[in-house]
């Protein structure tokens, strides 16, 4: 499998994507949050990751964002050119065989090509998932903030 951009063509399942998170044990996405105004832009600025199954469906998703609220957080360690990763998803039928991992590596070293020296991402406390995929990628944990109601650990990886 490999990780390739998303185009406009994969809204309806990226969006069903989003959707099937809701409410899963530490996703804090809501039926307003990802919307299809994120979706167009991370798709316009070649910022929307995914991986495709032999059948050619969406199976798992992550946004490079530009977030400014995000990169100006105090706990950022990194110097140089850092890229926010955001909005992860994978199937449900895809979870647990290494498909986020998967995801991420080839998105960082997509990243790295664009000159990128870092990486760095918010997550839930409460996201069992997120958390065991990000430990096995090395990530450190910086710090921690409270951002959009919600409290985050803040994770971060030179490329």
């Amino acid at each position: 499998m490999k990780v390739i951009l998303a185009t406009l063509n994969d809204k309806e399942q990226i969006m069903a994507l989003y959707r099937g998170m809701i409410g899963t044990p530490g996703c804090t996405w809501s039926k307003n949050y990802p919307n299809e105004d994120l979706f167009a832009m991370d798709v316009a600025s070649s910022n929307l990751f995914c991986i495709k199954n032999q059948q050619n469906e969406v199976i798992a998703t992550v946004s490079v964002d530009q977030d400014k609220e995000v990169e100006e957080l105090s706990v950022w360690t990194l110097p140089g050119k850092i890229a926010e990763l955001a909005r992860v998803a994978v199937r449900s039928d895809y979870q647990n065989q290494g498909i986020a991992r998967l995801l991420l590596t080839q998105t960082m070293a997509e990243l790295k090509t664009r000159n990128y020296q870092g990486a760095h991402f918010l997550v839930s406390e409460t996201n069992p998932k997120a958390l065991a995929s990000y430990k096995k990628l090395n990530f450190t944990l910086c710090g921690t903030s409270t951002l959009y109601g919600e409290h985050w650990l803040c994770y971060e990886k030179i490329l």
